[in-house]
Order: structure tokens, then C-alpha cells, then sequence
């Protein structure tokens, strides 16, 4: 607290000393150049403005108020005076715009003119022409419309400054809801998997304890059969949890089979069906994945052609399933405009496609990156860790798919 208190009043107080300092020195430089009158008939009216000049950091109305009665005091109080110096008309200037950045408009505006009126009547009263009303209406209002000017570029300073956090504060929210939704996706993705597998060691289970029934093997076998089906109960209702959606945010997946790569054709099809050619192609010898990487792998796949349909521009991509040893690797590739597909504002669940990719690739150990093409375009390129023991199955992806 002290810090905060003491930083802006300290820096107050200098340029308070500093305003009042220049002010004087100004003035006896100025006295100094009057040879027929004594040296105190100029200074004494300034007394007024040095003190102003002192007080307005603090208290802007003071400074206001001093620039108001500084030339009455200088005509009426101290007759003698030689006139109005240049010193004391720019003080007031500086005073006036101080009081226009610091104090409401309709107040400043207020100060200004009674300075402008105050300081003309009490000249032309002296013997000065009518004309003088219309330069310190001058002087004064431009003084006035700059320190007005200065208010309103600082507060839309503040505005746009108080803008730019919020929006970043939102942007970084969305980005931890798109990263959260994501995990529950694929967590009801896991779930699907690991309740079809329990299920079938249940069954398998349940199969050997029928062949040792009345055997102390049978009794245990009965024991882990129980409690694989008490298991299986426990993650369907959790499934069932998670699969619940608003009404307004359906999920096309829940009741259909597990998306895999080997529905890559589907997917191909369906991207057809609104203008998006795609070429499929197949490296190596195809392996079984377990089914929540195999559903991530799928993912990944359509949430960049989705991001391709959506953002860059093209009819056609191209998407290359490699399995290579101990690895599956996925890329997508366009020509399309060659910049980031989420650099648009997020628009639903595609402003974060990339998040998504993230979250599935690393969720296995793996690896993603995306990026522009040499020559144009974007590529998207994921490396998912097979683990142990990878199973080679006679069936795959396609070699070469064209979507129609």
C-alpha cells in the first residue's frame, strides 16, 4: 500500500515544485527586461499564477481558479504594473488545458470562459480595446479544446486498454472451455472402450467359473465375475452421464458405432456431398489400434478436413494414413490460402479445431504438428505411439479414396 500511495504523490509533488519553480524564473527573467518599473510591481500579480501553477497537480480547480482571477489582481490589485507579460498568458493557457484534462468538461469549459471574460474585461476597463475580448476567447478556448482533447484520447486509451485485457481474459477462458470439452469428449470416448472391454472379460470369466463350479477356483472366478458386472454397471452410468447434452448441443456420434479409420470412407463421403474432394491414401502394412486411440486417430483426421472445409478456401485436400514401426502417422494437406486454419475468430467448436488436435494426439504420448506448406497451403501432421505388441489385420484403409 505504501508503494502505491507514496509513487503518485511524490510525482505530484515534483511536478508541482517544478511548475512553480518555472513559473517564477520565467516571471524575474521577464521583470528583469521592465528597466522603468520596479521589480516588484511584476512580480507581485504573479504570485497568484505561481501559486496556481503549485496547487493544480493536486487540486486541478485551484488552477483553474487562479488562471480565472490572475489578471483582475494584476489590473486592480497592483495598478502600478506595467501590463500583461507573456509569462502570465501562458501560464494561464497551461492551467486552463490542465483544467480541461483533469476536471469534467462542464466545469472546465467554465473555468475557461470566466478566465477569458474576466481577463478581457478587466484589460479593456484599463483602456484596452474591445478586441481583447476576442483574443482571450481565443487563446483560452484553444487552450481549453487541447486539454479537452488530451481527456478524451486518455480515456479511450483507457477504454481500448480495459478492452484489449477483456478480450484477451475471453479468449483464454474459450480456449480452456474448448480444452475442457475436448477431454470429456474423449473421456466418453474411453469410457466406450473400456466398458466393451470389461464386459467381454466378464463374459470370458463367466465362461471358465461354468467349467470349475463347486471348485475353490469356481468361487473366485464367481467373485471376479461379480464384481467385472458391478464394473460394467458402474461405467454405463457414468457413460450415460456423459453422453447427456443439452438439447441445442447434439452429438451425432452417441448413438452410432465408434468412429474409426476404417470409416475413414464415410467421413470422404460425406465431405463430398458438400463440395470437398478428398484423396485418402495408405502407407505400410495396416495394424489394429485400440479403439480410444483408433476414435482419436479418426478424430484427428476429420477435425482437420473440417478445419480445411471451413477456412481455407479449396475443394480438394489430401490425407495420408503412414504406419510405420511402432507408430501411426496422420497428415492432412491443402493448397489452400496458407495461413493457420484457426487464425478467424473462433466460431463454435472450429475457432479451436487445433486445440482439439493438441489434446487428442498428446492424450496417447504422441506428437502434432501444423503449420503453412513451401509453396502454399497447410499441413497437419500427427504421430500417435502404437505401444506394445501392435497386431497386423488384413483389412485397413483404403489405398485411394476420392470423395464424389
Amino acid at each position: 500500500m505504501g508503494d502505491r500511495a507514496v509513487g503518485p504523490l511524490v510525482t505530484r509533488l515534483l511536478v508541482a515544485l517544478a511548475a512553480a519553480a518555472l513559473v517564477t524564473a520565467c516571471s524575474l527573467v521577464e521583470a528583469l527586461t521592465y528597466r522603468a518599473a520596479p521589480l516588484g510591481t511584476v512580480l507581485l500579480p504573479m504570485v497568484v499564477l505561481i501559486v496556481g501553477a503549485g496547487v493544480a497537480p493536486f487540486v486541478p480547480a485551484l488552477g483553474v481558479l487562479a488562471a480565472v482571477v490572475s489578471f483582475p489582481v494584476q489590473v486592480f490589485g497592483v495598478p502600478d504594473s506595467p501590463g500583461v507579460g507573456g509569462t502570465a498568458l501562458v501560464t494561464m493557457m497551461v492551467l486552463i488545458a490542465y483544467g480541461a484534462l483533469r476536471l469534467p468538461p462542464r466545469w472546465s469549459a467554465l473555468g475557461a470562459a470566466l478566465a477569458a471574460l474576466g481577463a478581457a474585461a478587466s484589460i479593456v476597463v484599463d483602456g484596452e480595446s474591445v478586441f481583447e475580448f476576442v483574443f482571450f476567447a481565443a487563446t483560452m478556448g484553444g487552450a481549453w479544446t487541447l486539454g479537452w482533447l488530451l481527456r478524451r484520447e486518455r480515456r479511450r486509451g483507457r477504454e481500448l486498454r480495459e478492452l484489449a485485457a477483456a478480450l484477451a481474459a475471453e479468449r483464454e477462458r474459450s480456449g480452456r472451455l474448448a480444452v475442457v470439452e475436448e477431454r470429456a469428449r474423449i473421456s466418453r470416448e474411453l469410457h466406450d472402450a473400456v466398458a466393451h472391454t470389461v464386459s467381454v472379460m466378464t463374459l470370458q470369466v463367466g465362461v471358465v467359473r461354468r467349467r470349475l463350479d463347486d471348485t475353490p477356483e469356481g468361487d473366485v472366478l464367481r467373485t471376479v465375475e461379480e464384481l467385472g458386472r458391478r464394473s460394467v454397471d458402474e461405467l454405463r452410468r457414468v457413460v450415460g452421464a456423459l453422453r447427456e447434452r443439452p438439447d441445442d448441443c447434439p452429438d451425432a456420434d452417441a448413438l452410432g458405432p465408434a468412429p474409426s479409420l476404417a470409416r475413414l470412407d464415410g467421413l470422404v463421403e460425406e465431405l463430398g456431398g458438400v463440395g470437398l474432394r478428398v484423396r485418402v491414401h495408405q502407407e505400410g502394412e495396416p495394424v489394429a489400434l485400440a479403439p480410444a486411440m483408433d476414435t482419436s486417430a479418426y478424430r484427428i483426421v476429420a477435425e482437420a478436413l473440417t478445419n480445411v472445409l471451413r477456412h481455407a478456401a479449396v475443394d480438394e485436400a489430401e490425407v495420408v494414413v503412414a504406419y510405420r514401426p511402432g507408430l501411426v502417422a496422420l497428415t492432412v494437406l491443402d493448397r489452400g490460402r496458407g495461413t493457420g486454419h484457426d487464425d478467424a475468430e473462433p466460431d463454435g467448436a472450429g475457432g479451436h479445431g487445433l486445440l482439439h488436435l493438441h489434446e487428442r494426439a498428446t492424450l496417447f504420448g504422441g506428437t502434432l504438428d501444423a503449420g503453412p506448406r513451401e509453396g502454399g497451403g497447410f499441413r497437419v501432421h500427427a504421430e500417435l505411439p502404437l505401444g506394445a505388441a501392435p497386431v497386423a489385420v488384413a483389412g485397413g484403409v483404403t489405398g485411394a479414396v476420392t470423395g464424389a
